[in-house]
């Protein structure tokens, strides 16, 4: 068995123990022990004609056993009037604590499911991708992911959507693992909870509250991703901001991607009105159906070789056609994106790191893009070719 399996398991336990000495589960059980220990010595005293007293006391705790659970096998018998008073108080005592016990136990799973569907238990998935926040076009943003990953991957949504709106996320995802955390995704109880130490990524969406202006919604996301480096140096970040004057400070608190919403309306609404054709194709490779730009990871044995026969291969195979090639480069220091001079936001982000022991942006990577790139451009490690096709090739 692995560790982390080991671990998963241990932490389990410990976590059902834990429940289970709340809810006074032991107290019952060692009640439910007392009266089958006492069973067991009123029938070895008063019934001698069952043979020597181990040979009694061995019989009494058997027949305490049988009469405690109403099963009855009826092998054992008193026959004493005294023995049958014990039988008595033995079957009286037990309808009690069983009963007792097992509501209680009961009520251990119900609580526990109970808590779950509302976004109450601590999060034990790992490597999962985090959506922190929640607006209104957040079930197409689910979607589209769960569609695009190119292998499953657990989700976990952390907001404060109300239950019924959860259940009907569920019902629409029923084959994916979708787990739900209620709270505030800027504060760091709840992102312990998501287990975001263990994440894989993070998208932060910009959830505007009532009553909070677009600056109040951008100063919360980054607050978050200050916090989530703080807890995880390696995860990636992708952010949507509603003010693009504040991009450079989510780049320089080490975010990933920058999308500031809305950024592409004004395009889309000029091509539609310079060329309708052109617009209903953007528009199409940005649906959920039919064709769609996919990503894909360079084959080790194309590398060296020119971008003409990865596509003759991608077009006669997967009926793929590649428009795009980027590069995934090194990653970048604290100091590339810290601007020149010296200002208050550089020196509270500077010690928000250093507090935390992160000198430079583990896993930030520069991104290098080429748009119709020539045939005879050479391959090579780290290279993704995007592809437009019906769905993502299995190379």
């Amino acid at each position: 068995m692995k560790s982390g399996a080991r671990v998963v398991i241990k932490e389990f336990i410990a976590r059902f123990v834990e429940v289970l000495h709340r809810e006074r589960v032991f107290p019952l059980l060692l009640a439910v022990l007392l009266l089958v220990i006492l069973g067991g010595l009123g029938f070895s005293l008063f019934e001698p004609q069952q043979g020597s007293w181990p040979v009694r006391f061995g019989t009494g705790i058997w027949w305490s056993m049988v009469t405690l659970t109403t099963v009855g096998y009826g092998d054992v018998v008193p026959t004493t009037m005294a023995g049958r008073l014990v039988g008595v108080g033995l079957m009286l005592g037990g309808v009690l604590s069983l009963s007792l016990l097992t509501a209680t136990v009961a009520s251990v799973f119900v609580e526990r499911k109970f808590r779950r569907g509302r976004g109450l238990e601590a999060i034990k998935t790992t490597n999962q991708i985090l959506i922190l926040g929640w607006h209104y076009d957040g079930e197409i943003l689910l979607e589209q992911l769960l569609r695009r990953l190119p292998e499953p991957k657990p989700v976990v949504l952390v907001n404060k959507l109300p239950p019924e709106q959860l259940e009907g996320l569920k019902e629409r995802f029923p084959t994916f693992d979708v787990q739900y955390l209620w709270g505030d995704p800027s504060r760091e109880e709840i992102l312990e909870k998501a287990n975001v130490r263990q994440a894989h990524k993070a998208l932060i969406l910009a959830d505007r509250q009532e009553g909070e202006t677009a600056e109040q919604v951008d100063q919360r996301t980054l607050l978050t991703v200050l916090t989530l480096k703080s807890m995880n140096a390696q995860i990636r970040i992708l952010a949507e901001l509603l003010r693009p004057e504040n991009r450079a400070h989510l780049e320089r608190a080490g975010v990933d991607e920058v999308l500031v919403r809305g950024q592409y309306d004004s395009l889309l609404l000029a091509g539609a009105l310079a060329s309708p054709g052109l617009y209903h194709i953007l528009a199409a490779l940005l649906t959920a159906e039919g064709h769609n730009l996919w990503p894909v990871a360079v084959p080790a044995r194309f590398h060296g070789r020119p971008l003409g026969e990865l596509a003759a291969y991608l077009k006669e195979r997967h009926q793929a056609l590649p428009v795009a090639i980027y590069t995934e480069g090194r990653a970048l220091a604290l100091d590339d994106l810290l601007s020149g001079e010296p200002s208050g936001i550089d020196e509270f982000i500077r010690r928000k790191f250093t507090e935390s022991g992160m000198t430079h942006l583990f896993g930030r990577t520069k991104v290098d893009c080429q748009i119709n790139p020539a045939d005879s451009q050479i391959l090579g490690p780290h290279q993704f070719v995007v592809v437009i096709a019906a769905k993502r090739p299995a190379l």
